[in-house]
């Protein structure tokens, strides 16, 4: 599996890049990928997954705890396929997590290094904090994945055929992929026993399977807008700070977000090894102790073109085993188009300031780098869509079902003349008077003693949230249109 990860980075400049080629594909460099390396990743990782799947049915069987027979079988017979899948697993979230190659500045407000390209009004120099290298990065005895292009440049060297010659396969397709590497759960083995015949769903299987967990953390988090969970990571100091050297790149490799663990950790290159930490804890003595306990999220470039096909293809592909589990946890209700979900105080609702009502089952809270959030996936995107509103628009608090002292849901404050939602004043951005001067303390009827007259282009938050709502109503629309009863003869090729 190294092998395979190996290939794809060292050979990035050559297979991703034109470098003069009439054949140039953009298809075909950006399918290498999938079906020479990860592709086989994917279904070697899968023939753990059946293994664990039939002795999940052993030990029930024998009337055995699961968890604990194959926490003690794994170790002693399967360690090295364990090791295996989970480099397959890794490898996938990082390559969704990839950022962009080039120059990045810190954004103070999140504490995200985030890439300056196409960034209008971010292009000046000054402000550029580091650079993201392009492809593996070499280091004293160890070597860094880096960024890649999200993009397919085109050339700037043709006139008028400029747009004929595509200089580039962007990252992108590799971080549409990671969907479908995650959950193809197709029974490809061979049938032939009678268990198989009958109910054959626990040989639907994929990584989503061999790390629930982790997966689930992982595609949770992506659907929201939250870099500083989802991003990988660079050492810094308590400022986010990153040493550099005399070109702007890093000094250390870039560490990226391992989330099949207990708990999501950020795992650095180091020596003939990866090693891993969680929030707070630093790296024992005995590893070299060449790193410090504070990093600096850096944008993953994982936005409404990833996230739709997170959904989509996860619908499409993760439903195999016929089962309700992953279905539960991704299931969205719609206020006037769904029967009452009858969930009780499990459950968390988005009010759209536009008019509709979204409501999700609750499976639990969890702390990811210091953040406590939803553990269920569609509670999570609720949740992310209610950080924003209740930053975007004036709102009164909803009930706390959970107890945990805050409320669980916002409801926004509707004003009585207008009917309309009452958006905050956002102290960053910066009013215009009618005269053309600029008004940092805001306008007449948008300034920090009255909002009444704030429109939703004048608060960041708001114009986030306009376009973050696609994101349920989408979760939603995919559920009910695939209807999830597809069927398959087995024995039949």
């Amino acid at each position: 599996f190294d092998f395979f990860i190996s290939q794809q980075e060292v050979n990035h400049i050559f297979d991703n890049y034109r470098r003069g080629r009439m054949s140039f594909s953009v298809r075909q460099a950006a399918g290498r990928a999938l079906g020479r390396f990860n592709e086989k990743m994917r279904d070697g990782a899968k023939g753990l997954g059946l293994l664990k799947s039939i002795y999940r049915d052993f030990t029930l069987n024998n009337g055995w705890n699961f968890d604990d027979f194959w926490f003690a079988l794994a170790d002693d017979f399967f360690g090295l396929n364990l090791v295996a899948s989970g480099i397959a697993f890794d490898h996938f979230t990082r390559q969704l997590a990839r950022p962009e190659a080039g120059p990045h500045f810190l954004d103070t407000e999140t504490f995200v290094l985030r890439s300056q390209l196409d960034a209008t009004g971010l292009e000046d120099p000054e402000l550029t904090a580091l650079n993201i290298p392009n492809g593996a990065q070499g280091f004293f005895e160890t070597v860094g994945i880096g960024g890649r292009p999200v993009e397919n440049m085109l050339a700037d060297d043709q006139g008028e055929f400029d747009a004929y010659y595509t200089q580039n396969a962007g990252s992108y397709y590799e971080k549409l992929y990671t969907a479908i590497l995650m959950t193809e759960s197709v029974d490809n083995f061979i049938s032939s026993d009678r268990s198989e015949f009958v109910d054959g769903r626990f040989r639907s299987i994929s990584l989503a399977d061999i790390f629930p967990e982790g997966y689930r953390r992982w595609l949770a988090n992506n659907l929201t807008n939250d870099a500083e969970i989802k991003g990988p990571r660079l050492r810094s100091d308590r400022d986010g700070n990153v040493q550099t050297d005399s070109e702007g790149y890093p000094t250390t490799p870039i560490g990226w977000v391992s989330w099949w663990g207990s708990t999501p950790r950020a795992c650095f290159p180091g020596e003939n090894a990866v090693f891993c930490d969680s929030l707070g804890n630093e790296f024992p003595e005995q590893f070299g102790g060449n790193t410090g306990g504070f990093t600096v999220a850096v944008d993953p470039q994982v936005g409404w073109e990833q996230q739709k096909f997170l959904i989509a293809w996860t619908m499409m592909y993760l439903p195999e085993n016929q089962q309700q589990e992953w279905l539960d946890m991704l299931r969205i209700w719609e206020f006037g188009k769904d029967a009452n979900p009858e969930i009780g105080r499990a459950r968390i609702e988005f009010h759209n300031p536009l008019g509709k009502t979204y409501v999700a089952r609750t499976f639990g809270k969890e702390d990811i780098f210091g953040k406590t959030v939803q553990r269920g996936i569609a509670a999570r995107v609720l949740e992310y869509a209610n950080s924003l509103l209740v930053r975007a628009y004036e709102t009164e608090d909803g009930p706390d079902l959970d107890g945990d002292g805050e409320p669980d849901w916002y409801i926004p404050t509707i004003n009585a003349n207008t009917g309309r939602a009452v958006v905050k004043w956002d102290p960053t951005i910066t009013g215009i008077t009618e005269t053309g001067n600029f008004a940092a303390d805001g306008r007449e009827g948008c300034n920090e003693d009255d909002s009444s007259e704030c429109a939703c282009e004048a608060n960041r938050a708001c114009i986030e949230l306009k376009k973050y709502v696609q994101i349920p109503f989408f979760l939603r629309q995919t559920m009910a249109t695939y209807f999830m009863d597809n069927l398959s003869q087995r024995g039949v090729f």
